[in-house]
């Protein structure tokens, strides 16, 4: 669990459980797997199974939620940095455990992000209707041939909000259809053997969202460090945020 994070467009992660398998090239120098390897775990490895994490790490959604009520604020969290909320190798209790904690804590705006965008359909909760107002759904789009595609699968479901997280880009995408999406991260690889990102494949991402309303946050350039690009994009900082749809 973590009240406090790193990831600049979100302001706390929730892992509902620990543990990941490759996917797709965007895993290829995944950071929660090397955390994971630096903290003795061994939960990104092939055919090891996630391991589902305590019951205090679960009741951070309540504390934050909370938090946010005592100080009057909206709060974002990503659910998860450390888990993909729609790997089938998991129980499905654990999911719908998951999707009543996240519905009732309203102050919060949930950040769900997953490569396995096929599974998104069939492992929301019976009651999702149009959608939980305060649950977000997102795609990791890496490439063409793996990200593009996911981004249909996750226009086929119903959400308040649908975001994609361009990060790590890694070729040019060309035309997008944005249609359905509110919200696109975009960002470059960082750590040892990172492959670096282009202006030339950021910039046509950026005019494609302008041109559809879409609201961008480009978080970083990547490098060896998070930091070594900085964020600064012909000149300026974006870092926008889609509204929340939440009382």
């Amino acid at each position: 669990m973590a009240e406090q994070t790193a990831i600049g467009w979100t302001d706390f992660t929730l892992n509902i459980w620990w543990g990941c398998s490759y996917s797709s090239p965007a895993c290829l120098h995944c950071f929660a797997a090397a955390l994971d390897r630096r903290t003795g775990g061994n939960y990104f490895e092939p055919g090891v199974l996630p391991r589902r994490t305590k019951p205090q790490t679960w009741n951070l959604a309540n504390r934050m939620n909370r938090k946010a009520i005592e100080q009057g604020v909206r709060l974002k969290g990503f659910v998860g940095s450390m888990m993909d909320v729609m790997d089938n190798r998991v129980p499905e209790a654990w999911r719908d455990e998951m999707w009543p904690l996240l519905k009732k804590n309203t102050q919060i705006d949930w950040q769900l992000l997953t490569k396995r965008a096929p599974n998104i359909k069939k492992m929301l909760p019976a009651d999702w209707g149009d959608g939980y107002d305060n649950v977000w759904l997102g795609v990791t789009v890496e490439d063409r041939k793996h990200g593009v595609p996911r981004i249909d699968h996750l226009r086929a479901v119903p959400a308040k909000v649908r975001f994609l997280s361009i990060e790590p880009l890694l070729e040019d995408l060309g035309e997008l259809d944005l249609t359905g999406i509110h919200w696109v991260i975009i960002g470059g690889e960082s750590g040892p053997g990172f492959r670096p990102i282009r202006q030339e494949w950021v910039d046509p991402i950026i005019a494609q969202c302008r041109a559809a309303g879409v609201a961008v946050f480009f978080k970083q350039w990547g490098g060896v460090k998070t930091t070594s690009g900085g964020c600064a994009i012909n000149g300026t900082t974006i870092k926008e945020f889609p509204p929340s749809l939440a009382a």
